[in-house]
């Protein structure tokens, strides 16, 4: 187990899960900065959140990536109890350093039912191929992301997946298939509301994963894009995200902006 993957996973099990707010000085540095638009800074901001969520709360963990290249962990599961109405589905990333979490972002939405070809937000694969080649993928999908999503050229598609239009899908609007996926996105930039990629601030790869954390805006409107590719054979065959707005940086509750890291 990577010292990294140790650290967050305890970390998360213990304050999200077991509600131990000691985990907070155990595992998170004393300058701790949150990115999440649904946080306060530092520690007292995540201690407060689990305060008040109450008895009900848990972080129930479907994947995990670890990589020891950026020091970053990504958590991709469910909030049971974060919200007393809604489900909260969505991905945690966290940066590592010196033993401690020093940083965190999120994108979080709230659960929808199956898609068309009956997936959810969350089921399918979880395990990390280890074998595969970490750093290829990565390279693979940021420059995948940059032609076909950033640059809308959604034409390109079979440069990035399979010829045989094989491509499983989690966004609940869309069923499985890479025809089904650019008729879509092309349907979408006809009635002026494209997904506009502006920039990809991090990616969190492990072997046949890679996760892209994005900003940009729909219908003029700044979201967040966090989109889980898994690879086989150096294509993408299947998608799992979380889209939606966030507030400009101005109007957190914290200084520290929705997705710069204090490392960059």
């Amino acid at each position: 187990m990577s010292d990294i993957r140790g650290v967050v996973l305890t970390a998360d099990r213990e304050l999200f899960t077991e509600h131990n707010l000691d985990s907070l000085d155990r595992y998170f540095s004393e300058d701790y900065v949150e990115h999440s638009p649904l946080v306060e800074n530092g520690k007292d901001g995540l201690r407060a959140l689990v305060s008040n969520a109450g008895e009900g709360l848990r972080h129930d963990v479907v994947r995990v990536l670890v990589d020891d290249a950026t020091g970053l962990v990504a958590l991709h599961g469910s909030y049971p109890g974060l919200d007393p109405e809604e489900l909260y589905v969505g991905f945690d990333i966290y940066r590592v350093a010196g033993g401690k979490i020093v940083e965190h972002w999120d994108g979080l939405v709230t659960e929808t039912a199956p898609n068309a070809s009956g997936h959810t937000q969350l089921d399918g694969p979880a395990q990390v191929d280890a074998a595969a080649d970490t750093e290829a993928n990565r390279e693979f999908v940021a420059a995948a992301w940059k032609t076909f999503l950033q640059g809308q050229d959604y034409d390109a598609a079979g440069r990035f997946t399979r010829e045989d239009d094989a491509f499983t899908q989690h966004s609940a609007d869309i069923p499985d298939g890479v025809q089904n996926m650019v008729d879509f996105l092309k349907q979408l930039k006809q009635d002026g509301t494209p997904l506009t990629y502006d920039t990809l601030h991090r990616t969190v790869a492990d072997g046949n994963f890679v996760l892209t954390f994005s900003e940009g805006s729909i219908g003029g409107e700044r979201h967040f894009f966090c989109e889980l590719w898994r690879i086989e054979d150096g294509r993408w065959v299947e998608l799992w995200d979380a889209i939606g707005p966030v507030p400009d940086d101005g109007q957190l509750a914290h200084p520290h902006g929705a997705f710069r890291s204090t490392a960059d």
